[in-house]
């Protein structure tokens, strides 16, 4: 009498264990997948529009040229420095110097090149970048190397895959002076 009871009570808690396994892997599965969709979301770069491009311009009228040369769909790389973004802008918005554009051309390639994952396995490389098409991996060049570079292709740029090797300035001092409270002296502080 016994069995007749635990048999079906046995069959219940493996059913009922399979269909918690089942919500369990199944809302696994479903945050995984949510979270694979807020990832590309977060991830893409929107288009630039000409009010968030504005921030770079210093003369009226180069949004506008800048926007012209590179099409109203531009996307900035995502891991392009701000400081460099800047500088593309206004060499690109800068019509009267074109051989500069190229460079700039070069640099966005660089970047998004960098951002697909085209660069994995040259990790530790150096990437030289023509008519935005990469030419070669390797070693950092001498300033005779790239002088001679430059001379073949004279767009060419050279910059490393690992963004912590890209060369920075050393950090400024500023000094502030400001007169005393009687306006006899002045007093100098170095920040």
């Amino acid at each position: 009498m016994c069995c007749i009871f635990f048999i079906p009570l046995l069959f219940l808690i493996f059913v009922a264990s399979i269909f918690t396994i089942g919500i369990v892997g199944a809302t696994f599965i479903g945050i995984l997948l949510a979270g694979i969709f807020m990832y590309k979301i977060m991830k893409q770069n929107p288009p630039e529009t000409f009010q968030s491009l504005l921030k770079y311009e210093y003369k009226p009228g180069q949004t506008q040229k800048f926007l012209a040369r590179v099409g109203m769909n531009f996307r900035w790389p995502f891991s392009m420095p701000e400081y460099l973004r800047r500088d593309a802008f206004i060499k690109i918005a800068d019509v009267d110097l074109e051989f500069e554009d190229e460079v700039r051309f070069n640099m966005i390639f660089f970047y998004n090149a960098l951002d697909r994952g085209e660069f994995v396995g040259h990790e530790d490389k150096w990437v030289t970048v023509n008519d935005q098409k990469v030419i070669e991996y390797g070693e950092e060049y001498s300033d005779d190397q790239l002088n001679s570079v430059f001379e073949i292709m004279p767009n060419a740029i050279q910059l490393p895959v690992d963004q912590t090797r890209l060369p920075q300035s050393k950090p400024t001092k500023m000094v502030i002076a400001q007169r005393t409270n009687n306006g006899d002296d002045h007093k100098v502080r170095v920040v």
